[in-house]
């Protein structure tokens, strides 16, 4: 995360949503923005392997 931080919208106050497998990734990148001024950083809480809809490789 901390190579990609140039990706995020530039607009630090848009919503930006963080999922990985079971959320610690998730949670370490939602840290890493938050400490460069995001503010609005949500975390799919569980990550995907909660999702309860079908999946798309």
């Amino acid at each position: 995360m901390r190579d990609r931080l140039n990706e995020p919208p530039q607009d630090k106050h848009r919503e930006i949503i963080l999922f990985c497998r079971i959320s610690l990734r998730g949670y370490e990148g939602a840290a890493n923005l938050n400490a460069r001024g995001w503010r609005n950083v949500k975390v799919m809480e569980c990550g995907i392997v909660a999702w309860p809809f079908a999946k798309e490789k």
